[in-house]
This record gives structure tokens, C-alpha cells and sequence, in this order.
């Protein structure tokens, strides 16, 4: 029997280099699953979402390589599809652009209910309350996927149907702070991007433990840590987009001149502060 793809759903992500992203998992619900079985459907998963296949028969048999291939059981019109997206990857929140919380009562409801384009195209999302979906209340469980067999779906099964959920990956400032001993002259430090090819550069904008007062949570905390100390923080003064690759030649220097008369390289590469706050401290005790 000839099986064709009924239609495929992908779930992208800009902070992967590839964009797949791998980290939630689709699962049709049970009166899905009823659907599914009663059209002789097949889910096939993929890396990053489905791929949903019919057998299929074509109206012209004479030439059914050339003629218009339907599936074999017929399906009513707006015939819905549900599936469960659920959470992987804990860490998804962390560098994902949303306002999601596992404990929350509310999830992510996406639908092609609205589209009407036979092209591949996103699916709308919506906040939806869990009291309109009729699944178990599991924490991971991120949100709900509609899909309908309306005008966006392709009625010609040589031509694919495919679907999109993309998410945008957090943008946030970064936050070094840096601590000294008294000795050092802390305005002498700099932290400078010294990648050429980076565009726009990354530039940071140096304030002392002093500056901030009282109203910076991290000094206070460092200052108790470190009471014989210095501290001063480096924001960035754009937000930064988290991304899977590091940033690599931010880098820690020195206004002492070295032969070339250039600053002194204290660290070659900053690890890249941290996807959930963006917030690094660097303890040059140890190098000092």
C-alpha cells in the first residue's frame, strides 16, 4: 500500500544554529489517537516534531503516477487533530523568549484554525486556561496543538502540508561583575569584544559596587563573600541574544600596556554568562 505525508509539523528555534529544536516532544492525545486509528493514519516522530502519513489511492488508476492521490479514508472537513507538546529539556525556558512557568495554569495553544493558505506557514498561538483541555495535568506538559483539516491543508497529497511553531531565543543584557583585591586599581580593567567579525560589536559599561549603593542585589551579596575585596560590574549595553554556540574572544584586559602597546589580555575568552540570568562573576583574586 502507498502512503503519502498528510502533513508535517515542525517546531524550529533561532538559538539553535540549525534551528531544529529538539527539546519538546509531540504526542496525539487519546481521542487523537481514536482519530488516527480510525483514518489509518501513522505519526512518524522526527528531531523536532511529526510527520503525519495516509495511505492513499488515486481517482485517475490509469495513470495514478500523474493523477490527484487522496487519502484513503476520506476526512470531514475541519477535522480536528490534537497533540500534546511536552517539555524535554528543562532548560528551554531559560533561553526561550516566553512568559511560561510549569506551575502556571495556563498554557500555549497553537492552531491552524485561522490560516487559510496552502503553504507552509506558522501556526497561530494563543494562551489557552487548562480547564479547556481535556488532558492530564502533567507539569511538563507545555502546550496543545491544533491541527485542522481546512483550507490550509492540501486536498492533493503530491503536494505536502507543513507547519511551523517557532520560537525566538531570549534576549537579555550580560552582567560581569569583577572582583578585586584593594590593591588592584579596578578602573583599569576593561572587558572588550575581539571578535572582528562579530556585528554589532558587543561593548560593556564599566559602575563600581559604589555607584550601584544599595540597590544592587549581586554587589551586596559579593561584598559579604569577599569583605576585603573590590567589585565592579561590566553591563553590556545591548541585550544579547542567548544562542547554542559560545561567544568566544570577550575578553578580560588591562589598561597596562604590553610591548605592542596594546592593553593586557588578563582572560582570552569570558565564559558566557548564564542563559537564565545573565549574570557572570569573575573572581581575579585567583590571578592576582
Amino acid at each position: 500500500m502507498l502512503y503519502k505525508q498528510l502533513f508535517e509539523l515542525s517546531i524550529l528555534h533561532d538559538y539553535y544554529r540549525d534551528k531544529v529544536c529538539p527539546d519538546l516532544s509531540v504526542e496525539p492525545t487519546p481521542e487523537c489517537s481514536r482519530v488516527l486509528r480510525g483514518h489509518r493514519l501513522i505519526v512518524k516522530n522526527k528531531v523536532n516534531g511529526i510527520v503525519v502519513i495516509t495511505p492513499v489511492y488515486s481517482e485517475n488508476s490509469e495513470n495514478s503516477e500523474n493523477s490527484e492521490q487522496k487519502p484513503w479514508v476520506e476526512l470531514a472537513d475541519n477535522l480536528q487533530f490534537t497533540f500534546i507538546l511536552k517539555l524535554k529539556n528543562q532548560d528551554f525556558i531559560d533561553f526561550t523568549d516566553i512568559d511560561w512557568k510549569p506551575v502556571d495554569n495556563v498554557s500555549y495553544h497553537f492552531s491552524n484554525e485561522n490560516n487559510n493558505e496552502n503553504k507552509a506557514s506558522d501556526l497561530d498561538i494563543i494562551h489557552t486556561q487548562w480547564c479547556y483541555i481535556k488532558v492530564p495535568r502533567v507539569q511538563t506538559i507545555f502546550g496543545i496543538v491544533d491541527i485542522y483539516n481546512n483550507s490550509s491543508m492540501s486536498k492533493d497529497l503530491n503536494q505536502g502540508s507543513d507547519y511551523k511553531i517557532t520560537f525566538n531565543a531570549k534576549k537579555q543584557p550580560w552582567y560581569y561583575y569583577l572582583v578585586t583585591d584593594q590593591l588592584t586599581n579596578g578602573d583599569e580593567f576593561l572587558i572588550e569584544d575581539k571578535d572582528p567579525t562579530r556585528k554589532p560589536e558587543i561593548k560593556f559599561t564599566r559602575s563600581t559596587s559604589a555607584d550601584a549603593k544599595e540597590t544592587d542585589p549581586i554587589f551586596s551579596a559579593l561584598n559579604q563573600q569577599f569583605p576585603e575585596s573590590q567589585q565592579y560590574c561590566f553591563k553590556s549595553d545591548s541585550e544579547i541574544a542567548c544562542q547554542e554556540a559560545g561567544r568566544q574572544n570577550i575578553q578580560l584586559l588591562i589598561k597596562k600596556k604590553n610591548e605592542l602597546g596594546d592593553p593586557s589580555v588578563w582572560i582570552d575568552h569570558l565564559p558566557n554568562p548564564p542563559n537564565h540570568n545573565g549574570i557572570q562573576v569573575i573572581n581575579a583574586l585567583k590571578y592576582l
